[in-house]
């Protein structure tokens, strides 16, 4: 059987002298694929083997095994390799791509979600945390672990002062529910803003590693999965 479809490279590893084993979402979900002679000099297809390709690839299965035959370049989001924030803001885009996501059936917001954020990486001066924690939080969404950014998750009320958040729930609580991990309002304002609901002015000059971080604690407790690369971009900032 050939088919093509759309895919993003999340995972490449060497496989024998000279092929890759690739993990790719595609619209349909992750598929494992492997692809020949992509590691000698001068291979055509060398650039369809890279973390972070967006091409749309044909493949055939043999005894439910994928192979990649051939691969036309959407884009490579080349920009990302020149800064290591960037870079590691990329890396937890595929990491988050690759662990959340087990049996997905239908990925296709979250592939668009991807590529919007590698490309505004790769080809904007946006803020890299605010694009991390927006695809972060579609991520999330589309996984069945939907952050509850509505006020106070238990007892429905504005939150007001320090709030709190709920790892187990994936909510925010307020003082009186006091319910979770002390968490900061600017943090919650910041998660509002990314997820295009309104939100009020604060100072924002550290909410989004505080967002990173909170995530990161979320899609740990829902995974029991580290996300090394959004720990060390968090390290890095």
């Amino acid at each position: 059987m050939e088919w093509k479809t759309d895919a993003l490279v999340i995972r490449a590893v060497d496989y024998k002298e000279s092929d890759r084993l690739l993990t790719l979402l595609t619209p349909e979900g992750k598929i494992t694929a492997g692809i020949r002679g992509v590691r000698k000099p001068k291979a055509k297809l060398s650039f369809a083997a890279q973390p972070f390709c967006f091409a749309e690839y044909t493949l055939t299965q043999k005894a439910e095994r994928n192979t990649v035959l051939s691969a036309y370049l959407y884009d490579s989001f080349y920009g990302i390799r020149t800064d290591v924030v960037k870079y590691y803001a990329a890396c937890a885009v595929a990491e988050i791509c690759d662990l959340l996501f087990i049996d997905q059936t239908d990925a296709r917001a979250v592939l668009v979600a991807a590529v919007e954020c590698l490309k505004g990486l790769a080809m904007t001066e946006q803020d890299g945390v605010e694009l991390l924690v927006t695809f972060a939080i579609v991520a999330l969404q589309e996984s069945g672990y939907a952050l509850d950014l509505e006020g106070c998750g238990v007892c429905g009320s504005e939150l007001g002062g320090e709030p709190y958040f709920d790892l187990s729930l994936g909510c925010f609580t307020c003082g009186n529910c006091a319910q979770g991990v002390r968490a900061k309002k600017e943090t919650y304002e910041f998660l509002r803003k990314c997820s295009g609901l309104t939100y009020e002015e604060v100072d924002f000059s550290e909410s989004g590693k505080r967002a990173l971080r909170l995530v990161r604690s979320y899609l740990i407790e829902k995974t029991e999965e580290e996300y090394p690369c959004l720990g060390e971009l968090i390290r890095l900032l």
